[in-house]
């Protein structure tokens, strides 16, 4: 089994504790943005886990790999979601009136170009947490904000090793 980079899909260490939470109808939005938008991590679990049951018969490992990488996104998920809650909000898979839908989930199905979107799509991701950083006052979720980011940049990293394992293995 091929192990791209031998790198976690997610830290070990817990996530930071939500703590002195007012109630906030702009952090609520925020991380509605966060867990509902078109590039949201509902999103990203959704594709990678899409792309794990397009991939499985063929390329097992990189199948495996995405089908992880989707269980660290719904511990984002989670404990975002559970962050909206504490702010006064309703996880209601909706932001800005719209309501999440399928239809945000990249049906690409050929390697590297999956890869290449992964990558894309992460650091949107990390720009959007990096900007969400500068727009909440509440230091513990920018710390549970900086702990996502860690994350994202290892599945860049992930991401990248499987295209240079791609290109690796093309050249033989």
């Amino acid at each position: 089994m091929e192990n791209f980079l031998d790198l976690p899909t997610r830290s070990t260490l817990p996530f930071p504790v939500l703590t002195n939470v007012v109630p906030s109808a702009k952090t609520v939005q925020i991380l509605k943005k966060l867990c509902y938008s078109k590039g949201s991590e509902l999103t990203a679990i959704t594709t990678y886990l899409y792309q794990d049951w397009q991939l499985y018969p063929k390329y097992q490992d990189i199948a495996n790999e995405l089908e992880q990488i989707s269980i660290a996104e719904m511990t984002h998920l989670d404990v975002l979601s559970n962050a909206i809650v504490a702010f006064g909000g309703t996880p209601n898979y909706s932001f800005e009136e719209t309501f999440w839908t399928g239809k945000n989930v990249s049906s690409s199905t050929r390697l590297p170009d999956i890869m290449y979107e992964n990558i894309m799509a992460e650091n949107k991701a990390i720009e959007d947490y990096e900007e969400a950083i500068k727009n909440v006052d509440n230091e513990s979720l920018k710390k549970i904000f900086e702990k996502i980011i860690e994350d994202e940049k290892t599945h860049i990293a992930i991401f990248q090793a499987i295209i240079k394992f791609l290109q690796t293995s093309n050249d033989s």
